[in-house]
């Protein structure tokens, strides 16, 4: 296994990756542009500081897995940073510790950056996140609407 940030993949694995993460997500947002997807994902998560992306490979050159980990989320609190999002294992992936490297990886890095705590919020994945360690705050609103659980994680 290895993992890379956004800036090290070539155009096609963004390519892949944008595709994936459209798809998948614009069934539950369907003001998701997939031009403004491509615009993140190939200019403002290619950075080496925050925003930033990172991909998990496998040993045949495979994307197993990928996150995105940036300042800005949520409309309503913009005082709450750095954020884990766009968090993605590839279902035949799911359940071997992929999800566990990749946010260990992250996490490394925003230490390095200066950031002792870390940020994700979820209405689907709940348990995922308290399995790596993060902890309940509270209930959050989320920018398409509705509500969502905010969750922290000293690292």
């Amino acid at each position: 296994m290895k993992i890379k940030k956004f800036s090290e993949l070539t155009i096609d694995e963004l390519n892949y990756i944008i595709d994936i993460h459209y798809n998948y997500w614009g069934k539950f947002n369907p003001k998701m542009i997939k031009e403004n997807t491509i615009y993140k994902f190939t200019k403002l998560y290619t950075t080496d500081k925050l925003p930033f992306g990172i991909a998990l490979i496998d040993d045949l050159d495979s994307i197993v897995g990928f996150c995105v980990f940036k300042t800005e989320n949520l409309k309503k609190y913009p005082e709450i940073f750095p954020w884990l999002s766009d968090v993605m294992i590839f279902e035949n992936y799911r359940g071997k510790g992929y999800g566990k490297i990749l946010l260990q990886y992250g996490e490394k890095i925003l230490k390095e950056l200066g950031y002792n705590t870390i940020y994700v919020w979820t209405d689907q994945a709940s348990d995922f996140y308290k399995k790596f360690g993060f902890t309940y705050k509270q209930e959050i609103e989320k920018n398409e609407g509705g509500y969502g659980k905010l969750f922290y994680k000293n690292i």
